[in-house]
């Protein structure tokens, strides 16, 4: 009876490594989208949904 066994060679680890890298840019870009998808409402719209302002964010650091 033969037995085969699958090791992982280090083409196949780098390809992983790459998959891996190419699902967080992805994921990263998406992100990017949807904030400037909400950025570009009007402020009354971000308001309502908790977006929070820049002008909320420069007030919390002088306090």
């Amino acid at each position: 009876m033969t037995t085969i066994t699958h090791t992982k060679t280090p083409s196949s680890e780098a390809h992983l490594h790459i998959a891996d890298y190419a699902r967080k840019l992805v994921r990263a870009w998406h992100q990017w989208q949807a904030a400037r998808e909400i950025e570009s409402m009007p402020f009354d719209m971000r308001k309502d949904i908790g977006w929070p302002s820049a002008d909320d964010a420069d007030e919390r650091k002088v306090m």
